[in-house]
């Protein structure tokens, strides 16, 4: 039976098979016909129950199972792999399931033949990577017995090496995409893999060397021992974080968990230094050197309306010396926190989060009876951090900073600077200046 082509074709094909669901488990070709036209249409979520279903029917038809197992992981593929799973069961949990039942029920000839066991290894080993980093074991395990039974599937050893890359093993990974290469030859997955592995091992001419393979003109950064690409845009990370303990204003969940984007200066198509600061709780920050992926796992669309590409974060290869202060601040003038920088040593930053306008009033806050009249001052809760080069002499610092502050029409508490200075006792008052800010902008955000 040849697929229906048209969309209304498939429609009908769909209709008619949800109308025959029962008879799904027990009829091979109709379950054979069923895969295909999942496939057909996409392979969506409309099509994912009925899919979890042939999956757990046909455990003791190895093939079948492989067929159900690829489209469950082609659906689990679409979500990132620094995405934390939302839940614990899903697509690649059902793939998984349904592999290792197969596994059980397959006889011993079976069990020898790579043909069988082999291919539903290294597809468990693929479902075990989609889950949570607590499979992370026995998707090893089931990787090394596909490649026991059989040792020349390049394709086998690259998937593993993506394992190995994604838990941070870049030894095991760089080897496993050299054995991947020796198979599969000079194909770009695993020539990026191997230069992202090297990036990271600081192996800076393999990664040059495969840089070039790929059509990259990279050379070596003596002064780091690093592979280097010159002229290429900044680009955006993501990165996991949480509201921070300190945010008493946030309207997000206590540790809410999130995707924060970071500009990043590229040193190479596959690391390269931060330069915006990430406001929640987050594992890097500003200056930081960093590594990533090389799949966009999403767009991000700028003020200019242009799309950027959005790459995953893989890991910090060195945290930067500078200190990253936060702060919170109330603003009396618009731009009053960014013009702090301007009377700052040279190199510090000033970085807003965000400016929210709130109403600031005295009779306001005294929960007096009134009117608002031109007394009137617009106030912005405003959150940002402050980057400080590590060469800067602090005590200089404080003295630039308590005169910027003082000159402008803003509030500002940054305990951090006061514990650098081992300034104990205005530390404790910028603490108490911080909740009080905070607490003066809810009280503003709550009037009428």
């Amino acid at each position: 039976m040849n697929p229906p082509e048209s969309t209304q074709d498939l429609e009908s094909a769909w209709k008619a098979l949800v109308g025959r669901r029962s008879q799904l488990g027990s009829d091979q070709k109709l379950a054979e016909l069923a895969l295909g036209l999942i496939r057909e249409m996409g392979n969506g979520i409309a099509q994912r129950e009925l899919l979890r279903e042939l999956a757990v029917a046909w455990t003791a038809d190895w093939r079948l199972t492989l067929g159900a197992a690829s489209l469950l992981l082609e659906q689990a593929g679409r979500r990132g792999m620094d995405e934390p799973p939302l839940r614990e069961d899903g697509p690649a949990a059902w793939a998984a399931e349904a592999l290792q039942r197969s596994l059980d029920a397959l006889d011993e000839a079976d069990r020898k033949d790579p043909e069988v066991a082999g291919n539903l290894n290294a597809m468990l080993g693929n479902a075990l990577r989609f889950c949570d980093p607590g499979k992370d074991a026995e998707a090893q395990d089931a990787f090394t017995r596909a490649i026991e039974l059989d040792p020349e599937r390049g394709e086998w050893w690259y998937d593993a090496g993506l394992l190995d890359k994604w838990r941070g093993r870049f030894d095991e990974g760089y080897a496993a995409n050299e054995q991947a290469r020796m198979r599969l030859g000079d194909q770009r997955p695993v020539l990026w893999n191997l230069a992202i592995c090297a990036t990271a091992l600081g192996k800076a001419e393999e990664a040059v060397d495969t840089w070039d393979q790929l059509g990259v003109p990279a050379r070596i950064d003596r002064s780091r021992g690093m592979p280097f690409v010159a002229n290429l845009p900044p680009m955006l990370l993501r990165v996991l974080s949480r509201t921070p303990a300190t945010d008493a204003t946030s309207q997000l969940p206590d540790k809410a968990v999130g995707f924060e984007l970071v500009w990043i200066a590229p040193l190479s198509p596959c690391h390269g230094v931060v330069q915006s600061p990430t406001f929640r709780d987050a594992p890097i920050d500003y200056g930081d050197l960093v590594l990533w992926d090389g799949a966009p796992v999403a767009a991000h669309q700028t003020s200019a309306g242009d799309a950027v590409p959005v790459f995953p974060l893989l890991e910090i290869l060195r945290p930067g010396d500078e200190r990253r202060w936060p702060f919170v601040a109330l603003e009396r003038e618009p731009g009053a926190v960014r013009s702090l920088e301007e009377a700052l040593p040279e190199g510090a930053r000033v970085f807003v989060q965000q400016e929210r306008v709130e109403h600031h009033c005295a009779a306001c806050e005294a929960g007096e009876p009134h009117e608002h009249g031109a007394e009137s001052v617009s106030v912005s809760l405003v959150r940002g951090k402050l980057i400080v080069p590590f060469g800067i002499d602090l005590t200089e610092f404080r003295a630039a900073w308590e005169g910027a502050v003082k000159d402008r029409a803003v509030s500002v508490a940054l305990p951090a600077l006061y514990e650098a200075v081992d300034d104990a006792k205005r530390a404790g008052q910028e603490h108490q200046a911080w909740r009080g800010i905070e607490r003066k902008a809810l009280r503003q955000k709550a009037q009428p």
